[in-house]
């Protein structure tokens, strides 16, 4: 069977939760009991650094890689869609805002369909609104106006 991911793949996903640790250095961790605002970052990041070396080792001990090129168009779909879901997230709300980040992603998956689309939007978007607005109580708009 062969690997989906290379070893530098594996060091790149730990180098991006060292990035991101490291940004999340002077937030307030608080204790378990009552968590501060640096204790979500700091731990996702610890686990992307954890997950990424062990791509990397597993990789390294198997010396197993699929041949081919870079995937360039989905590393720029993945890149367009966050930069899009930043823009328009406090105009348009969380239910459009995903639809239009997610469409951005199914243009770069092949065998994507519109349906396939339009409820993983949905699904994403109710998860999103039930962690974030109802579960943390964060001021964001699920659709413009409501």
């Amino acid at each position: 069977m062969k690997a989906l991911f290379k070893a530098q793949d594996g060091l790149l996903v730990a180098l991006a939760g060292a990035i991101f640790l490291y940004a999340s250095r002077d937030l307030d961790m608080g204790v378990p009991r009552n968590m501060g605002p640096g204790m979500f970052p700091v731990v996702l990041s610890a686990l992307t650094i954890v997950f990424g070396l062990l791509i990397a080792v597993v990789n390294v001990v198997r010396d197993v890689t699929l041949p081919g090129q870079f995937p360039w168009l989905g590393l720029c779909g993945v890149v367009a869609s966050i930069a899009l879901y930043a823009l328009l997230i406090e105009r348009l709300g969380i239910a459009l805002t995903t639809l239009c980040a997610i469409s951005v992603l199914a243009l770069v998956i092949p065998r994507m369909k519109w349906l396939e689309t339009v409820l993983l939007s949905i699904g994403v978007s109710a998860f999103l609104w039930l962690t974030f607005v109802l579960g943390l109580g964060m001021p964001l708009r699920l659709f413009p106006g409501f």
